[in-house]
């Protein structure tokens, strides 16, 4: 199934353009004058067109798009702006590009490189981790990236793959929330309908394998209306004997 970007703008041809043009890579485009309101409904990024659209004032609603949208969040702009407040955009708001009187097909690799990162970045920490070490212990939790194995300390856990794959992403996710849609895309590959529907069975399932009290749940945590969240004060790495 597509991804979905959300498109901050009220210049029409630049969506109409956007739109045809990220549909060959499955990716759709929603337009919007008011992003706050689409935090229920999550989205694989956002491009900002700052020509049509400020920035809001209020630090605080930036910070909120930032920690609800587990994506790239990309500026673009026609004007010439104080090189702090470039720099305030990375450093200060955590934002992922800034694109400046770049032509389309421009914006168009950008975009689509962005969200990539994002959609394999779970991978991508995984791998380098491989490399420096055979183990990764989470909480109580230690796992075994070589053989594929999850122990809580006391005993080996049955995870099946999927339920195994599912830990590793909401691991390289720690303390952000994800929406089922997010999280269908990154262990599934689609988003279905029916994909969907059994998203919550297999986390149950796992919840019930990982947690201490699995009834009481201090690790995977559903966060009613946005998605999950996987608390993890911080992984540290280990050597397998």
């Amino acid at each position: 199934m597509p991804l979905e970007i959300l498109l901050i703008s009220q210049n029409l041809k630049l969506a109409d353009q956007l739109e045809k043009q990220l549909a060959a890579y499955q990716i759709n485009t929603r337009v919007s004058f008011e992003p706050l309101d689409h935090l229920l409904q999550q989205v694989s990024g956002i491009v900002w067109d700052l020509n049509t659209t400020e920035l809001p004032q209020n630090s605080s609603e930036l910070q909120i798009l930032r920690s609800q949208i587990a994506g790239p969040i990309l500026l673009l702009d026609e004007q010439t702006r104080p090189i702090e407040t470039i720099c305030s955009y990375f450093l200060d708001d955590h934002l992922d590009d800034y694109i400046h009187n770049a032509p389309l097909s421009e914006m168009i690799a950008r975009i689509i490189q962005k969200i990539w990162v994002y959609q394999n970045k779970d991978n991508l920490q995984l791998n380098q981790q491989s490399q420096e070490s055979e183990s990764l212990r989470v909480g109580h939790l230690v796992i075994d990236l070589s053989k594929f194995e999850v122990n809580n300390g006391r005993k080996k856990l049955n995870l099946s793959p999927i339920e195994y794959k599912l830990l590793l992403f909401f691991v390289s996710n720690s303390n952000t929330v994800l929406s089922r849609t997010q999280i269908a895309s990154a262990v599934w590959g689609n988003t279905t309908g029916a994909t969907l529907r059994i998203i919550d069975t297999h986390i149950s399932n796992l919840r019930k394998k990982i947690e201490i009290e699995p009834k009481n749940p201090q690790m995977l945590t559903t966060i009613r209306g946005f998605g999950y969240l996987f608390k993890n004060s911080g992984a540290e790495k280990s050597q397998v004997n």
